[in-house]
Formats: structure tokens, sequence, C-alpha cells
């Protein structure tokens, strides 16, 4: 997923938001995802942080260039 270098963690979720649907458009999949379930109930990661603010730019945390974030499930509270 392509974002700008200074792009915040919810400009990340807008752009795998955008990849996904192309994706699925692509190869005839599931076309509807809630996305509002996907971010309730999983965070995204780098490096075993959680991207939890999301007006927080991804500089802040440390994201560069080809690094990979996770999705991991949230715990119960």
């Amino acid at each position: 997923v392509v974002v700008v270098q200074n792009a915040s963690v919810l400009e990340l979720k807008k752009a795998l938001r955008r990849h996904m649907q192309l994706k699925q458009a692509r190869q005839g999949g599931v076309q509807h995802l809630s996305w509002r379930y996907i971010w309730r109930t999983y965070h995204l990661t780098f490096n075993g942080e959680k991207l939890a603010d999301d007006r927080k730019k991804l500089r802040e945390y440390g994201i560069r260039n080809r690094d990979e974030v996770t999705f991991i499930k949230k715990l119960r509270k």
C-alpha cells in the first residue's frame, strides 16, 4: 500500500481500505467488507506497538518505506 511520506495512521487505514476493495473487485471476491467491524475488532501494529492514535503521523511510530504493519486481534475488556 502506498501513502505519502508524512501520512497519518488514518490515511494508512483509508489506503488499506482502497487497496482491499480494488483487489476484491479484480478477483471477484466478497464485494462488501464491514470496515467498522474490522477497526473495532483489530489493531494495526508495527514492531509490537499498536497504531492507536489516528491523528499521529506514521513517521512518529518509526514507519518508513517498505515497512510491514500487521493486524492483531483486540482483547476483550
